[in-house]
């Protein structure tokens, strides 16, 4: 054991490599699983980190894992598969990394020709396809996606399917990890393009055809932002939408096209090492109405921010409240890198996140006051002010700082919600080893906390088909222990918060980063 670690506590278990499962695995119960609750939650997360001798280097660069947790008369069942993607394969075959990772470069191809390579071994030409942040539907479909320009489709039994290139559709190079959805199935989401010019695309997947592939067809781009930096663009995890809205805040970590070319000069490097945290600028909201015109006013933050997560944003008296989770910097993407991990019993925390709202009031600039507060809100702290054809945004703090992975009841999605639930990060602090649940309005916070070895991944609320309430159902989440007790999910009482039930395993539940429920059809 490492000089630095404690007898008692090792954080090495969350960031193992996992396993395939032949067969599913079907649970002891502890407690009670609602009989209401029928359907699956799938998940994908980092799930193998280590080939043979080879390691990655940075915890987003394990190879992705899929997982489904099976309910139905009170029991669970639970399977778990690698994605086959071309990055998972390659790195197979090869023993190491051969498309570069978000911190671990690529390799050349041993099984490519010699000129081959010698080009991907001084340009990164292809991409990662190693979709391991978040699933989501499109039609009847399941996909699985990141931050690049590819999602996979998958099948509800964890088979990998085709890879889905969305830069044929609309000329992407990335795009955001989350996907959002309408009620009826119209996909939206935002991606960035440098071929013809530095940009964001917005596209939107129209409810038309019973296939994904049909809907697909029948798919569009509805408008494009200039990104405000010549030699840059803006790194895009996720976005807002409301009735009417989509909202981008396109925040100062870019990545560095300067930083990208001399790393192509000397040989190549990881994507983390494209990018670029500008602390002097400041986080632009664009507001996007859903037909693809771009509202004009400008919004600017008051001060730099990193965000990974919106929490929900929606409408109200002529103005649009944007909850998100926000860092004060990219601080903690330099603390997950998998030898450091695996060699402590405590994570430093450096610039932790907590819940902000911020509030754009829909007006004319010109016809505004300046140095005036233009925020109509009662009983918030946030600001907006115009100065000469800016609007400047004051943030109001709506929770400790240290929570992450956000949710909310799904069906709030867009509309005003009381509440949300988020994770504690790995870190020490307020949050630790807990699950939450956060009255926005009163800033009232629950937890769920069972023991200092024990780390619960993202919530999911479920409804109560029968509810009423905003927080009628159960929230589910995957635990992790590692004192090398079972791993298990944990169901709570969503309006309670009292824990009612958990489903343990014998084999190892992999920290996940997000996931979706699908209701089984006659539920």
């Amino acid at each position: 054991m490492p000089a630095n670690l404690t007898e008692d506590k090792d954080l090495s278990p969350l960031f193992r490599s996992t396993e395939e499962l032949e067969e599913p695995e079907e649970a002891v119960i502890e407690g009670e699983v609602p009989s209401w609750l029928n359907g699956t939650l799938f998940r994908t997360g980092p799930g193998k980190f280590d080939i043979g001798n080879f390691t990655v280097n940075h915890w987003l660069d394990g190879y992705a894992i899929l997982s489904k947790f099976e309910i139905g008369n009170s029991k669970v069942k639970f399977h778990k598969r690698f994605l086959r993607s071309d990055a998972y394969q390659k790195a197979m075959l090869a023993g190491r990394s051969i498309l570069t990772e978000f911190g671990t470069k690529g390799s050349a191809d041993p099984n490519k020709n010699i000129f081959s390579r010698l080009v991907s071994s001084v340009f990164p030409v292809e991409m990662t396809d190693n979709d391991c942040v978040s699933i989501f539907p499109i039609g009847p479909d399941l996909f699985t996606t990141s931050d690049s320009c590819f999602m996979r489709k998958m099948t509800q039994d964890l088979e990998t399917c085709e890879k889905v290139d969305t830069n044929k559709y609309f000329g992407l190079n990335g795009a955001s990890a989350h996907p959002l959805r309408e009620e009826d199935g119209t996909v939206y989401n935002i991606g960035f393009s440098c071929l013809t010019g530095l940009k964001f695309n917005v596209y939107k997947i129209p409810r038309k055809g019973f296939t994904s592939k049909e809907m697909m067809k029948n798919s569009k781009v509805i408008a494009s932002i200039p990104s405000r930096w010549s030699t840059g663009l803006a790194y895009n995890h996720s976005f807002g939408m409301t009735e009417n809205y989509l909202i981008f805040i396109e925040q100062p970590y870019i990545v560095s096209f300067s930083k990208l070319a001399s790393s192509v000069v000397k040989g190549g490097s990881a994507f983390k090492d494209w990018l670029e945290w500008k602390s002097e600028e400041k986080n632009r909201f664009v507001v996007i109405e859903k037909s693809g015109k771009l509202i004009k006013t400008e919004y600017y933050s008051s001060s730099a921010f990193f965000f990974l997560h919106f929490i929900n944003a929606y409408e109200q008296d002529g103005e649009i409240i944007i909850d998100i989770n926000a860092y004060k910097s990219p601080a903690v993407l330099d603390k997950m890198y998998i030898r450091d991990l695996r060699s402590t019993s405590t994570v430093e925390e450096v610039d932790p996140p907590c819940a902000q709202r911020f509030i754009i009031p829909l007006i004319d600039p010109k016809a505004a006051p300046e140095e005036v507060n233009l925020v109509r809100a009662e009983g918030t702290l946030a600001r907006a002010i115009k100065a000469g054809h800016v609007i400047t945004l004051y943030p109001e703090i709506k929770s400790d700082y240290g929570l992450e992975l956000p949710a909310i009841n799904k069906n709030f999605l867009g509309k005003k919600a009381n509440y949300f639930y988020a994770a504690g990060t790995v870190c020490e602090n307020i949050f630790s080893n807990s699950l939450c649940k956060i009255n926005l309005e009163t800033r009232e916070t629950q937890f769920w906390r069972r023991s200092e070895f024990m780390y619960p991944g993202e919530p999911v609320f479920i409804r109560n088909p029968q509810g009423q309430a905003e927080d009628d159902g159960v929230i589910i989440s995957a635990v992790t222990d590692v004192s090398k007790e079972n791993d298990f999910l944990v169901f709570i009482d969503a309006k309670s918060w009292q824990e009612i039930g958990r489903a343990l395993f014998s084999s190892h539940v992999p920290q996940a980063l997000h996931g979706l429920f699908l209701e089984n059809p006659s539920s």
